[in-house]
């Protein structure tokens, strides 16, 4: 039987119109805060570095020298170019005007980072010395047979000495104003870094200071030659080969200037929101050399790269590019593949057309100053392209063998079903293709739960900040899973009036979150705002059952409606399984793949309907209950009792509006005695626990749609 509270509801069907408005908006008109930060490392438009483990010390910048730094386009574009390289361990030189920001820049990463900075400019004044280090008196000289003269290391040697847990930036600034027995001494650096090798400091009785790139990062900056600049003389192009040159504005850009003075007055934010189409993908594994072969379309596209090297190549030497530049350089035989083959390597995301040109474009157009000739190259960058279709990245580790295994699991599990296998089914499902097809949210955890915040909005999305103001939980970051979600995924269920929510299963001081604990916890906070009880009743039959006394929910990322679903009223338990096959299929899924688990649990309803109709024609309570539990499509989309009462009041805590405050949702769980749990009618008295048998239906009794992957 129905509870008292459900029955003085009274029939009729009273479900809002559902919203059918949809959204065309394309992934790339997304905009997202450009730098991201977690607890070990920092992303610049999606190119992550790690933070030094060891972040203080006299050269670590300090964070609050940096709080007037405004990050719009062009600077947050500039951080990332310096952390590709950084990355990738290459030295970069990055040319241009006065004043826009190339130090200030570095610095500002380096406080970020927690990375020392070992500034030297190189104008005139500056010696080999000055560098690399000279003996200097001993101050601390206190016993005769201390030394008169002790070595002092230079700032780039002091860059150089490796020291545990730290990691070091060698800033050269005015790189083209140092003469040129700096130059030869820097290259002597620059060689030993790229092989690995030491360093000897003729300096220093050829001592042999041992130096990793992965240690210590190389950035030189320099204004144009000529152009104003007096004493800047232009770079031999042989020298600038050992560089990642990339060519920067001369003139701060009208642009960011007014951005930049509107933040400063606070007219403006501080961080301006970008394109998700300058995001780069940095996986958290790079291809092994190995690997590079077996990627589709490989070959193809590197026959084009060689023809667009030759043909960039030619362009330069008769100057249809860079004419007007007075730094001459070139698109080196031997530097510029290895540079895009190490790109590949690192950035490699699953397309290969993509990551292949995103490498042209950062290591050839970059070194182009004008928009017109940005363009012709990014015209010829376009041709290089394969034909073949688009594969999934092949990374070392588990995931693959996982990806096979799960996928073996789906069609065993089909077989189980149904011995013949339909064709529409195994469609996605051989051994070619991984799964799942719609790529998950990318990025580190707190890009993602940010990227997720701008796609459902402020009411529509409930993390780790809205856990702790309903139920005063905090969550370490080390327990937040990542978002199983795509962006099209999300995009979809804002469409579908569904909100995004972290469940948890356990209070702040490690008790388990069950229906019964959240009615403890929050009764005196309701009564404190006026908002009545929690739970109608916590007494009676619902005492002995576990979904009341134990049951909590999974960790876990749901999408979860804020209402029933059409058509899931006035329908028994079985009608109502039906009517979730349907929703997934014409409205979940209409466009987007939908996963295999759903495939599977949609064919074993329709194989089993005709068995379970008869089953509750019978009556017996008995022969159908433990049927209709095990469904898959069951477990898959239907919240359990404690998810249900779990959604509805983070939802209420944090949006002050209540949830199926008039209706009730059949939820996946039975009681001892075969009945099914219901929750809802969310009103001042608190939410109703009920229960009704499978074979009954009611004009407010619905599905809440619920699913975690």
């Amino acid at each position: 039987m129905i509870g008292n509270k459900f029955e003085n509801l009274g029939g009729g069907n009273t479900d809002k119109v559902k919203n059918t408005n949809t959204n065309t908006e394309d992934i790339s008109d997304i905009e997202l805060d450009p730098v991201a930060e977690s607890e070990t490392s920092m992303s610049y438009l999606g190119a992550k570095l790690e933070k030094a483990k060891n972040r203080e010390g006299q050269f670590v910048p300090k964070k609050e020298q940096y709080k007037d730094y405004i990050t719009d386009k062009f600077s947050a574009e500039l951080q990332q170019k310096i952390a590709i390289s950084f990355e990738q361990g290459d030295p970069i030189l990055i040319e241009g005007g006065t004043s826009i920001g190339k130090t200030t820049t570095v610095k500002k990463m380096c406080a970020e980072l927690g990375w020392e900075a070992h500034y030297a400019n190189l104008n005139g004044a500056t010696d080999v010395e000055d560098l690399m280090g000279r003996y200097i008196p001993n101050s601390n000289k206190s016993k005769a047979d201390d030394p008169e003269y002790i070595f002092a290391d230079g700032k780039v040697t002091q860059g150089l000495r490796q020291e545990e847990d730290r990691t070091k930036v060698i800033i050269l600034d005015e790189l083209n104003a140092a003469a040129p027995n700096i130059l030869i001494r820097l290259h002597e650096v620059l060689d030993a870094l790229e092989r690995g090798s030491d360093v000897v400091l003729s300096e220093d009785a050829s001592e042999a200071v041992d130096v990793n790139k992965d240690k210590t990062k190389i950035i030189a900056l320099m204004n144009p030659p000529g152009k104003g600049y007096f004493g800047r003389e232009p770079l031999d192009p042989a020298q600038l080969r050992r560089w990642v040159y990339q060519k920067e504005v001369t003139d701060l850009p009208d642009e960011t200037f007014s951005i930049s003075t509107d933040a400063l007055f606070s007219l403006a934010p501080k961080i301006e929101k970008v394109s998700k189409d300058l995001f780069l993908n940095t996986p958290e594994q790079s291809l092994a050399l190995e690997q590079l072969a077996e990627i589709e379309g490989i070959e193809e596209i590197t026959a084009k790269y060689k023809e667009f090297h030759k043909a960039a190549k030619e362009m330069i030497k008769v100057r249809q590019l860079a004419e007007d530049q007075p730094q001459p350089f070139a698109y080196d035989d031997r530097m510029e593949p290895k540079r895009i083959r190490d790109f590949v390597l690192r950035f490699y995301n699953g397309d290969i057309n993509e990551t292949f040109q995103r490498a042209l474009k950062y290591y050839y157009a970059n070194k182009l100053e004008t928009d017109e000739d940005r363009n012709k190259i990014e015209e010829l960058i376009r041709n290089v392209a394969c034909t073949q279709k688009k594969t999934e990245s092949k990374r070392k580790g588990l995931d693959r063998k996982k990806e096979t295994e799960d996928k073996q699991e789906l069609i065993d599990e089909i077989k189980k079903v149904k011995g013949d296998i339909p064709d529409w089914l195994l469609e996605g499902l051989d051994e070619e293709i991984e799964i799942p097809k719609v790529a998950k949210i990318e990025g580190e955890l707190g890009e993602q739960l940010d990227r997720a915040r701008e796609i459902m909005g402020e009411r529509e999305f409930m993390g780790p900040n809205e856990i702790k103001k309903a139920f005063g939980i905090e969550i370490p970051e080390s327990e937040i899973p990542p978002i199983p979600f795509s962006v099209q995924e999300l995009k979809k269920a804002k469409e579908l009036n569904q909100f995004l929510v972290l469940r948890i299963d356990t209070t702040q001081d490690g008790q388990s979150l069950t229906m019964l604990k959240m009615h403890e916890i929050l009764s005196e906070d309701f009564s404190k705002k006026g908002a009545g009880d929690v739970l109608y009743s916590t007494t009676g039959w619902k005492e002995k059952e576990s979904f009341f006394t134990d049951d909590t929910p999974t960790i876990q990322w749901a999408l979860s409606s804020k209402e029933l679903i059409p058509n899931s009223t006035i329908k028994n338990y079985l009608e109502q399984s039906l009517e979730i096959a349907e929703y997934l299929e014409k409205e979940v899924f209409p466009s987007i793949e939908m996963p295999d688990e759903y495939k599977v649990a949609i064919l074993e309803l329709k194989d089993k309907k005709e068995e379970l109709v008869k089953l509750i024609e019978t009556g017996d309570k008995s022969k159908y209950e433990g049927e209709l539990s095990k469904l898959k499509i069951n477990q898959l989309t239907r919240q359990s009792p404690v998810e249900t009462l779990y959604d509805i009041l983070i939802y209420f805590q944090n949006n002050d509006e209540r949830l199926l405050e008039n209706k009730y949702a059949w939820t996946s769980a039975a009681t001892s005695d075969g009945d099914r749990v219901y929750v809802g009618g969310f009103g001042s008295d608190g939410a109703s626990v009920d229960r009704r048998s499978d074979d009954n239906s009611h004009s407010d009794l619905g599905v809440v749609f619920s699913r975690n992957f």
